[in-house]
């Protein structure tokens, strides 16, 4: 049998435990709960951000191989584009030699001179503001 702790008399049944200390047991499930929470959306958001990363990679790979595959269609179509205009210059007559112009020396004439203009014309017109 139990014996009371203030007076040393037996007891029956044990007294309920002290209000403080099941707030303080309390407290302590709760904050494992909260720290099992947190390591939990820990590793989600670990999961997340590695399948984002490859996510991302597999993406890049993907718009590389798109940029290839359009740099080699491109190249394809301008030499089938080259290949045409030179089967064009092949069927058409060669060009005709260049035809060379040579210059006669300048005789010596007459100097010509340029025209005399004189100062430029004002218009007399009167402004349309004035400062005075």
């Amino acid at each position: 049998m139990p014996y009371c702790q203030h007076c040393g008399n037996e007891i029956d049944h044990l007294p309920e435990a002290s209000t403080a200390a099941e707030a303080v047991s309390a407290e302590v499930q709760v904050a494992k709960i909260n720290a099992e929470k947190e390591i939990e959306l820990a590793k989600i958001n670990a999961r997340m951000d590695r399948n984002w990363n490859e996510t991302r990679v597999e993406v890049a790979e993907v718009e590389a191989e798109a940029e290839v595959a359009a740099a080699e269609a491109t190249a394809e179509v301008i030499g089938e584009v080259l290949a045409a205009e030179t089967e064009t210059v092949t069927e058409e007559e060669p060009p005709a030699e260049p035809i060379i112009v040579t210059a006669e020396p300048d005789d010596g004439g007459e100097d010509i001179a340029p025209p005399e203009t004189g100062p430029p014309a004002v218009p007399k017109q009167k402004a349309a503001w004035s400062f005075g």
